[in-house]
């Protein structure tokens, strides 16, 4: 997210954002402090969420500096996957009341294709709220789901550390992102990123070209980017879906493909 973007739009007069979903991507943390103190000198009401669903889950309860709240999610292909769930870590005087909403299983597939129809065309998508979202307070309780979490949080850990160490040490250095965000995924940028999907897939392997920009679909302008780490980016897998037998695999599959050049990104 580009930091003087954010601070020349809370700078036009009298129109300044409600607040901020920052969102940690690849799951790298740095420090924001003094984008978020800036932020709160122009607007002191504003909210600022700090999205970590991308980051190893944190039980401190520490919150960034000048921030109001901090996302993690356990859900599918999350750093700590145990399938469901997420918590929220709120700064101590911000009043929380759970509201709960009717749910449906219908409604949740409609909005899912209305979004994917949408990316497929590029089309300005319009919503209308339905009762796409599960709000049902968890069966489980918070502290069985913490220990779960922090139990797999050490597996996961391990996994990465040895899956992170092949890939780095075989693909070629200007290929690869900087360590900080290697943590969700190991991400590579290539010239020709179809081909290189197109070699991993035909070893009976899967890795994950980076998502579409989402600029024009949900309002008006450009991510420019965006649009380029959606061109160049490759997402490998570097978790319990990926055996180390598979990386390597999945590393010579890619290695002997001839359009193995680097993208732009860092040159």
């Amino acid at each position: 997210m580009n930091h003087d973007a954010i601070i020349d739009r809370w700078s036009v007069p009298n129109n300044r954002p409600a607040g901020i979903l920052y969102v940690r991507t690849y799951g790298a943390v740095f420090k924001t402090t003094d984008l978020f103190s800036a932020i709160k000198s122009r607007s002191p009401d504003a909210l600022i969420v700090d999205d970590r669903c991308l980051c190893p889950p944190d039980f401190s309860g520490t919150l960034a500096p000048h921030s109001d709240a901090a996302l993690f999610s356990t859900g599918y292909a999350k750093y700590v996957d145990i399938g469901f769930g997420g918590y929220g870590v709120l700064r101590d005087d911000m009043r929380y009341a759970h509201t709960g909403s009717d749910y449906s299983d219908e409604d949740l597939d409609e909005v899912t294709n209305r979004y994917k129809r949408t990316l497929r065309t590029r089309a300005s998508f319009s919503y209308r709220d339905s009762d796409w979202l599960d709000t049902a307070i968890p069966r489980e309780s918070w502290e069985s789901y913490r220990v779960r979490v922090e139990q797999e949080l050490g597996v996961a850990s391990g996994i990465k550390l040895v899956t992170n160490s092949i890939y780095a040490s075989r693909l070629p250095q200007d290929l690869q992102f900087p360590s900080v965000f290697q943590s969700w995924r190991f991400n590579i940028q290539v010239r020709n990123k179809e081909a290189a999907l197109d070699a991993i897939r035909r070893g009976g392997l899967f890795a994950s070209g980076h998502y579409d920009s989402l600029a024009g679909m949900f309002g008006p302008g450009r991510a420019p980017l965006a649009e380029t780490l959606h061109r160049y980016v490759i997402n490998l897998f570097n978790d319990r879906y990926c055996s180390p037998e598979q990386a390597e695999h999945l590393l010579y599959m890619l290695l002997d493909c001839k359009h193995l050049s680097p993208g732009p990104l860092f040159s």
